[in-house]
């Protein structure tokens, strides 16, 4: 731990400005201190183009005022709003580290008994932090990687929204067509699916002919194969339901609205995996990756 809190401080040149920034959505708290943690500034400044431009002209005047010869940046990672500053700092060769939200927390709290909180406040502590080498490394994502980091947190995204359309459609059959998992363990099968999209309601399906029912799943759903004998075994179990048919219709419709939401987000799916497929082939490690037995 000493060593790494060691390296970390030689990492902070000598005689630097220190700015500590809290983001925010509209506006960024900044404070700056000289390494004695002295207080030199603190101000607010827009997220925007112009705000960023003012942060980096205000510090270099306070930078010439106190005598320092350079400048570095500690941004709380709370959120997401830091990426935008960071990515700016980074192409103009500013250097810049993180400080972890919950080690500023802490450190917040064990000063301040009285739990006090302000922009300002949260801004002085992550500059103190990087002061005392309790910062996290920088490295911020280019190029391919960045694309890919992108692409796999929306397709963690999609795949936790799919899991939450199916779970909703699972309970909304729980009181509307419980006998529905008997036939469909899967409810969001291919051919449970189609059901679901054109017909669910237990009293509307016992009321035709098994041939009725089974017409009007593939007249709707044409081209697709679809599990006749399996159709002919929830037409039966139709008709003895115990779903609720109080607001039948309604649920129903939800229930169809999800059907056609969760395809979509499968079709998304399928598109994103395609093109992380074609990121990790783009990257340096791609090949050595995809080498190793059971990855692809």
């Amino acid at each position: 731990m000493k060593n790494t809190v060691a390296r970390k401080l030689k990492q902070v040149p000598e005689g630097y400005l220190i700015v500590g920034v809290d983001p925010h959505k509209k506006k960024h708290a900044a404070v700056t201190i000289t390494q004695d943690l002295t207080i030199h500034d603190r101000f607010k400044f827009d997220n925007t183009r112009e705000g960023l431009e003012f942060l980096l002209q205000r510090v270099k005047t306070v930078m010439a005022k106190s005598g320092c010869r350079g400048i570095m940046f500690a941004i709380e990672t709370g959120g997401h709003y830091w990426r935008n500053i960071a990515y700016y700092l980074d192409e103009r060769g500013i250097p810049f580290r993180f400080i972890n939200q919950y080690t500023l927390k802490r450190r917040r709290e064990g000063k301040n008994l009285n739990k006090r909180k302000n922009d300002f406040r949260d801004s002085e502590v992550a500059a103190q932090l990087l002061c005392t080498g309790e910062f996290v490394d920088s490295g911020i994502p280019q190029g391919v990687y960045a694309e890919l980091r992108t692409a796999h947190n929306a397709y963690r995204r999609l795949v936790k929204e799919r899991t939450r359309i199916t779970n909703l459609i699972k309970a909304l059959l729980d009181s509307l067509f419980p006998e529905f998992v008997h036939v469909f363990k899967d409810p969001c099968a291919l051919t449970a699916l189609n059901v679901l999209s054109t017909c669910s309601i237990p009293g509307v399906i016992a009321g035709m002919t098994e041939g009725e029912f089974i017409a009007l799943i593939e007249a709707q759903h044409h081209g697709r194969r679809l599990m006749r004998r399996k159709l002919g075994e929830l037409r039966s179990l139709a008709r003895a339901s115990i779903g609720i048919e109080a607001g039948a219709r309604s649920v129903s419709m939800e229930v169809s609205f999800l059907v056609e939401k969760l395809k979509l987000i499968r079709e998304q799916i399928q598109t994103i995996e395609r093109t992380l497929i074609k990121l990790v082939d783009a990257s340096e490690e791609g090949k050595y990756l995809l080498s190793i037995r059971g990855l692809h």
